[in-house]
């Protein structure tokens, strides 16, 4: 039993699984990206059930593949922030062959285990207003939210809302507030690209995971910042408190039905929960982080994620 996992090694949560599955008696082969572009050996034939990527790996005796998704030679990585501004071209060249030959490889590891995340998943965060239109199709409740590039309808969204906020189309970036300071000084900016703007959602940071149709576990984030994302990345995240939680039948099959709609086997779900009891599905992030949950709220995800893979 083996499985193969993809992306920074120095990610935490690679070690948490790796360690998760060798308790359970299986063997964890890591392909850390950080090692190239490089010499060291890098061999697919697609007549073979074998292949090399720095480690050699029999396709026949995986069960299962963990993928950063995130991490697989995408420019946008801050990892290759210098070698891009030094030899644009040379670099993007290297980045997209080496993203070919290992997008291949998960592909063919489908074939043979489970693999999270499946190749045709891997974009889904560059599709935000696709994942919360399908959302509200299946009924799913969303924020008021708006992607646009016209700042007079940017205008018009933060009369009708108490509180807006904005982030990238793309990726997880942590959301601002948007003030009046921002309608005055920063709407030209639009010209440049779309933003996504969204009514602020008053209530409680939740995180859901969901994995192979089940919800495997829930923390509640608590912070005096009005987003525990906001708090972690301004350097407050010692500010943080993270508890696990049940969450309610309602919202839970609201959350399964998600990740069914977009073909997620295993993700989490950032929801906010107003006082009511109401709330708001925000994203679902397919390649989510889950050391601070396992660790401080003994969520187990790491656990449910090797039981599945092996």
């Amino acid at each position: 039993m083996t499985v193969v996992i993809v992306g920074f090694a120095d990610q935490p949560e690679f070690g948490l699984v790796a360690d998760a599955v060798e308790e359970r008696g299986g063997t964890a082969i890591t392909c850390d990206v950080a090692d190239w572009p490089s010499e060291d050996t890098l061999k697919y034939e697609p007549e073979s059930d074998e292949a090399v990527f720095g480690s050699h790996i029999e396709f026949e005796d995986v069960t299962g593949a963990y993928v950063a998704s995130h991490h697989v030679f995408h420019p946008t990585d801050p990892a290759f922030t210098e070698s891009l501004q030094e030899h644009v071209r040379p670099t993007l060249n290297q980045l997209r062959e080496h993203r070919g030959l290992f997008e291949s490889l998960c592909g063919t590891l489908e074939q043979y285990a489970n693999v999270i995340v499946p190749l045709e998943n891997h974009y889904w965060q560059d599709r935000k207003p696709l994942q919360l239109h399908l959302y509200d199709r299946e009924g799913v409740p969303i924020p008021d939210t708006l992607f646009t590039n016209d700042p007079d309808e940017v205008r018009s969204f933060y009369d009708e809302h108490e509180q807006v906020v904005y982030k990238p189309i793309t990726k997880g970036a942590v959301p601002k507030k948007l003030t009046e300071e921002d309608l005055d000084e920063r709407l030209d900016d639009l010209a440049t690209a779309p933003v996504q703007f969204q009514e602020f959602v008053e209530g409680e940071d939740l995180r859901v995971y969901v994995l192979d149709g089940e919800v495997i576990g829930a923390a509640r984030y608590e912070s005096e910042y009005f987003s525990f994302q906001h708090a972690v990345v301004e350097g407050k995240g010692e500010e943080v408190e993270i508890e696990p939680i049940t969450v309610s039948d309602e919202l839970e099959d609201a959350l399964l039905r998600a990740a069914d709609v977009t073909g997620f086997t295993f993700a989490a779900a950032d929801v906010r929960r107003r006082p009511d009891g109401t709330y708001a599905l925000l994203e679902l992030n397919e390649a989510p982080r889950f050391v601070a949950p396992d660790k401080h709220a003994d969520l187990g995800v790491s656990d449910a994620l090797a039981e599945y893979l092996l």
